[in-house]
């Protein structure tokens, strides 16, 4: 027991300081790890071997992933197809907010399907930002339709899917199985978020004075420069992942497809060399992309070994045992509950803290599917609601509203998709 409180113990010093941003995620993580090595009787060959040389290279698979992804995000946003899509939406929308919303929230949720990076996002927010704000939509509620159909989005990215299967080493079709239920629970709260926002006293007559004056001018501007079967290109992985096709070529298929399809009458075929610059330049920009995402990985992959290992595992299992509930009822309350822990890289965030605790829980006989896809539900709340995202730091001081206020917004409806992803997870792997 003294064994479990000490890894408790550097659990709690290191989460605190990755929590207050005292200490970066990064450093915080491989601390984290090589404090739990040690106090969880691994000797100086077994650090050195195990955990930073074994682990760095732990989650290789979600590394490759990650930056074919980034790939894919910078062709769309660089061939015009991100930005199409969503001034696509805005003229679809017509003369309705109401429409005009949802449609921009489906657009952003499909373009999340491949974007990485801050970049990528502050592209696509630029751009919807500005079109809400001018058919009435108070800046508080436009940053949280677009936060939350990026939250959408990025539960259908494959290079997600690989890193939530590595983590544990759980089937990607797991992943995939659990992704489907959730994602469209995520669909109706940001209908439903939507929906509230647009019943406001306030915005009804903030439409009334604007949107007449200002609709007709406002999607006027938004012409097609893309043709319209490009603009399949970020779901295109996603389809064909799903149908079977592994992860790596469908991303290829998907690369490639939006470097010929974005340029009029498949201008990219009749000039290969200029297209495959395109491609290179794209991989070349992605390596930027998922270079911060591929570092925490590396620190996490640490983190998994020094859990996974047997005596950490050995001294954590009586205490874990008598805290996790038999009764999957309870289990998923339990979990319901403490979703929001989630949130400020807290205990259940699994680009942080929360990697190396489901790492001991699967390392003591949690089934490493229902526990891996816990924790992922629990990020349907970190995902478009932590203050410490970068993208939610940015969101809040572009708009000019406080960051926690976006978080009180969209919380509510944020942790009802949590709700739903634990129950699917409890559900699909809880027997």
């Amino acid at each position: 027991m003294i064994g479990a409180i000490g890894i408790l113990v550097v659990f709690a010093i290191f989460g605190i300081l990755m929590m207050t941003e005292l200490v970066p995620t990064f450093v915080a993580l491989a601390a984290m790890a090589l404090g739990i090595a040690a106090v969880g009787g691994l000797g100086y060959e077994q650090i050195l071997n195990d955990v930073i040389v074994d682990g760095s290279t732990r989650l290789s698979a979600a590394f490759v992933a990650v930056f074919f992804g980034a790939a894919l995000g910078a062709i769309v946003e660089q061939t015009g197809i991100a930005e199409d899509l969503v001034k696509s939406a805005a003229e679809l929308g017509g003369d309705s907010p109401f429409m005009v919303a949802i449609l921009l929230y489906l657009a952003v949720a499909v373009i999340s399907t491949s974007i990485s990076g801050l970049g990528a996002f502050i592209m696509i927010a630029t751009i919807v930002f500005p079109i809400m704000v001018s058919i009435g939509f108070p800046r508080k509620a436009a940053a949280g339709i677009v936060l939350l159909g990026y939250a959408n989005g990025v539960m259908f990215n494959p290079a997600n899917w690989v890193f939530y299967a590595d983590v544990t080493g759980i089937n990607l079709q797991s992943v995939m199985v659990w992704a489907l239920p959730t994602g469209g629970a995520a669909l109706l709260a940001g209908l439903g978020y939507i929906t509230f926002q647009t019943r406001t006293s306030s915005l009804q007559a903030t439409w009334a004075m604007e949107a007449g004056v200002e609709s007709e001018e406002t999607t006027s501007q938004f012409k097609s420069n893309v043709p319209t079967y490009a603009l399949l290109s970020p779901v295109i992985p996603v389809g064909l992942v799903v149908v079977g096709l592994p992860v790596l070529p469908a991303f290829v298929v998907g690369i490639l497809f939006a470097a010929v399809a974005s340029k009029p009458g498949l201008e990219g075929l009749k000039n290969p060399g200029q297209t495959l610059n395109q491609v290179t330049h794209a991989f070349h920009e992605g390596i930027s992309n998922a270079a911060p995402a591929i570092a925490l990985m590396v620190a996490i992959g640490w983190l998994l070994k020094a859990v996974f290992a047997e005596s950490v595992a050995t001294t954590m299992e009586p205490l874990l045992s008598a805290i996790i509930p038999d009764s999957m009822v309870l289990y998923a309350a339990m979990f319901i509950l403490l979703a929001p822990l989630a949130l400020y890289r807290g205990p259940l965030n699994l680009w942080g803290l929360g990697s190396g605790i489901i790492g001991v829980l699967a390392a003591i006989g949690v089934n490493p599917a229902l526990i891996t896809t816990t924790a992922v539900s629990a990020l349907r709340v970190q995902a478009p609601a932590d203050p410490t995202n970068t993208h939610n730091a940015w969101t809040a001081d572009e708009m000019g509203v406080n960051v926690n206020t976006i978080t009180k917004s969209v919380l509510p409806f944020a942790w009802i998709t949590a709700a739903a992803g634990i129950i699917a997870s409890v559900y699909l792997f809880g027997a």
